[in-house]
């Protein structure tokens, strides 16, 4: 037999001529589904011949004032209510166990909790209800809902293991995506590989398509807006993997076209990836390589002259850079635009760069050869990255606070690291085997993690090299020699080449051996050889007047 469909209906006053309004919700979006006008009777009555889906409704008033809620579920064929004047509100007339406790529930909320004399009665009665749901009516609707409001997760693990992720009965109700991003707000300070792990088991484990490509939506949309730097990242992997692989349907096609920009535009330069080669003319039309400028950090900076932000920011980049002391800095500034003299006039009225300690490179692409928009996405101006000695990207999307501010955290790590480094090795001064043994014991501590290896080998090199002691300076140059140089495969081409430089540098001349001669030419224009002073000590002291 052919299915009755569903029929609502609500017992108004008596002469009511106002017209309601029956309302559904899909994900947390309400929409309409019939409009009538109470009968002279009072009587208002929604019906028709198709099943309402398992989900949760509400009766408005035309205005929009909302009469009452009421839960359709899971066995949703021939279902059928009635609501009558209740007081303040409306009760189940005719209906099942559940929606009697589900609006009991509604109207205890809206207005029975102000007969109550105490907090602790109000906390009881809510216990009272919610305990009812899970022994009469275990895994419905109203169940899930009383749960889900009395109880407060403690944990993204807690909530997983309490919320009905999976169940497709959450799909047609006003609360679903609400619960999906409070989970996602419990994972968000995790690493990106974490927070993608959680993710895909949250949408494999959707009970069905729709249910699964409204979950990794969600998810979709949340990283994307999500404040937290490289969050973007989350987005991408989750539009690569599915929607654009075609494992799940994306809402429209107008939204997959965004999507597909939205990735092209960013997968290139996400947190953590190698920053893309740019090779850019200077202002003498000299190509300037990205990847070749050597600096502790990288400001890639891009930027034209018109763009009324880039009037802010370019000014407080210039005067953070002239003032900052945390050590080697360049700033690869990447003017977007075509305009060579505008450009020139620009850079004159305002990058005047006096600091020592600062490399700023002033380049353009004007004829747009590097593609260097959707490398960097570049869509409007300013855009920033930071980079590190590398030319890893380890900041994105920056304005000047923001770099200020990052820059301030990683200083303040590789200080402590440093500290760490100098206190573990000072004892052991005067002893090169045991500063060796030292370092051959960091590397076999971190060798199972490569980025951490490389980050300790650099930072004990570095802290190790710079140090008054000269056991210790040998410590760095061990190092060099069987973990940097005898390992080229982990260091870039730059730092290789600096690297052997130093080494070759220290290596001549050793602490022991007999001096180099050298002959050189007195202010009288005279010639002298180290040889040629006769005294027991000699000091050799290079200098520059200016």
């Amino acid at each position: 037999a052919a299915a009755k469909g569903y029929k609502v209906v609500l017992d108004s006053t008596k002469g009511d001529t106002t017209s309601y309004v029956l309302c559904g919700w899909e994900w947390g979006e309400k929409f309409r589904i019939d409009t009538v006008k109470a009968a002279r009777s009072g009587k208002v009555t929604f019906s028709a011949k198709e099943d309402l889906k398992c989900g949760n409704y509400a009766v408005y008033e035309l205005s929009g004032r909302k009469i009452t809620e009421f839960i359709v579920p899971r066995r949703n064929k021939d279902f059928s209510i009635q609501f009558a004047k209740d007081g303040e509100g409306y009760s189940v007339k005719r209906g099942n166990g559940e929606n009697k406790l589900f609006v009991g529930f509604q109207n205890f909320l809206n207005y029975g909790w102000n007969k109550l004399e105490s907090a602790e009665e109000f906390a009881a009665r809510l216990v009272q209800m919610k305990e009812k749901a899970a022994t009469e009516f275990p895994n419905s609707l109203t169940h899930i809902i009383l749960e889900s409001a009395l109880s407060k997760p403690e944990s993204a693990a807690h909530m997983k293991s309490s919320f009905p992720f999976s169940d497709t009965i959450i799909l047609n109700t006003q609360f679903a995506e609400d619960k999906v991003e409070q989970y996602l707000r419990l994972l968000q300070y995790n690493h990106n590989d974490t927070i993608i792990k959680y993710v895909d088991s949250l949408v494999s484990s959707g009970g069905n398509k729709k249910l699964q490509g409204r979950l990794a939506h969600t998810a979709f949309q949340f990283f994307h807006d999500s404040e937290i730097m490289g969050q973007e990242g989350v987005a991408v992997d989750i539009a690569q993997k599915w929607f654009l692989s075609n494992k799940l349907e994306w809402p429209n096609e107008e939204g997959k076209f965004m999507l597909r920009t939205f990735v092209e535009f960013n997968k290139h330069s996400l947190i953590g990836m190698d920053a893309p080669e740019l090779v850019l003319k200077d202002t003498l039309g000299k190509s300037v390589s990205l990847r070749s400028l050597e600096s502790e950090y990288t400001i890639l900076y891009f930027y034209t002259d018109d763009c009324i932000t880039c009037r802010k920011e370019t000014p407080q980049l210039v005067d953070f850079v002239n003032g900052y002391e945390g050590g080697p800095l360049t700033v690869y500034a990447v003017y977007a635009d075509n305009k060579p003299e505008r450009w020139k006039d620009y850079i004159e009225s305002n990058m005047f760069i006096y600091s020592p300690f600062m490399n700023w490179v002033n380049v353009y692409d004007p004829d747009y050869e590097s593609n260097f928009q959707m490398l960097y996405n570049v869509v409007k101006t300013p855009q920033m990255f930071l980079l590190d000695r590398e030319k890893k990207i380890v900041g994105r999307g920056l304005n000047v606070k923001g770099l200020k501010e990052l820059l301030e955290q990683r200083n303040r790590q590789r200080d402590e690291t440093r500290g760490f480094i100098l206190q573990f090795f000072t004892p052991m001064a005067g002893d090169a085997a045991r500063i060796a043994e030292g370092i051959d014991m960091f590397y076999n501590s971190s060798k199972g993690d490569i980025a951490l290896l490389k980050e300790f080998m650099y930072e004990i090199y570095n802290t190790l090299g710079r140090s008054n002691d000269y056991t210790l300076q040998q410590g760095a140059v061990y190092l060099a020699e069987k973990y940097i140089l005898g390992m080229p495969q982990l260091w870039d081409g730059p730092f290789l080449k600096k690297t052997a430089e130093e080494v070759r540098i220290f290596n001549t001349n050793k602490l022991g051996d007999i001096a180099a001669d050298m002959i050189l030419e007195k202010p009288d224009g005279s010639s002298i050889g180290i040889s040629d002073v006769t005294t027991e000590y000699k000091v050799l002291y290079f200098y520059r007047p200016n």
